[in-house]
């Protein structure tokens, strides 16, 4: 089965997310949410970008979708996500954006074959993989995951990418992995 890294298409008049709540929380752990974890996740628009079109998600500082998307991802049978309200503050614009939810993937692996992939090093323990290859014996049985080894990177199947490209998200790129 084929696979594939999914991205959002960087739009130069695209927005940044900060979190403004949640400090201590590991969003990207492929756990489900902790039983004490309180919604919503509040963010702030980054104020030099909010006028760009947003995106139908975010990687950073979460996984962060559209209502749209979600639904999109329940109707293809996705069932190892969790999704919890975010509210979005536009302070430039005054305006509190809530079609988002944190959408926490569970389902973390460890499934890259560094050997093959292309790496840089940025340092002592700070590896950022440009190019992902897969370890076939170690993809799981599902079709979406997060990658251990960089966790802004979200792996699709080929069924899942083929649903996702037929919905119309515009703004969603798709890289084939080895």
């Amino acid at each position: 089965m084929k696979h594939f890294r999914m991205y959002r298409r960087i739009d130069p008049n695209g927005a940044g997310l900060y979190a403004t709540s949640h400090f201590m929380t590991e969003f990207k752990s492929g756990h489900r949410f902790d039983p004490d974890f309180v919604p919503p996740l509040q963010l702030k628009l980054d104020p030099e970008l909010p006028n760009g079109k947003l995106p139908t998600f975010f990687e950073s500082p979460a996984w962060i979708g559209t209502r749209d998307f979600h639904a999109t991802l329940l109707a293809a049978g996705i069932s190892n996500i969790e999704a919890s309200p975010v509210e979005i503050s536009d302070e430039t614009n005054d305006v509190l954006i809530d079609d988002y939810l944190l959408l926490n993937i569970v389902g973390r692996v460890n499934c890259v074959d560094m050997g093959r992939s292309e790496t840089r090093s940025l340092g002592d323990g700070m590896t950022i993989v440009d190019r992902l290859a897969l370890d076939p014996a170690r993809i799981p049985d599902l079709d979406l995951f997060v990658a251990d080894e960089d966790t802004d990177c979200m792996i699709v199947s080929e069924r899942l990418q083929r649903l996702i490209a037929g919905a119309g998200y515009d703004d969603i790129g798709f890289e084939a992995l080895d």
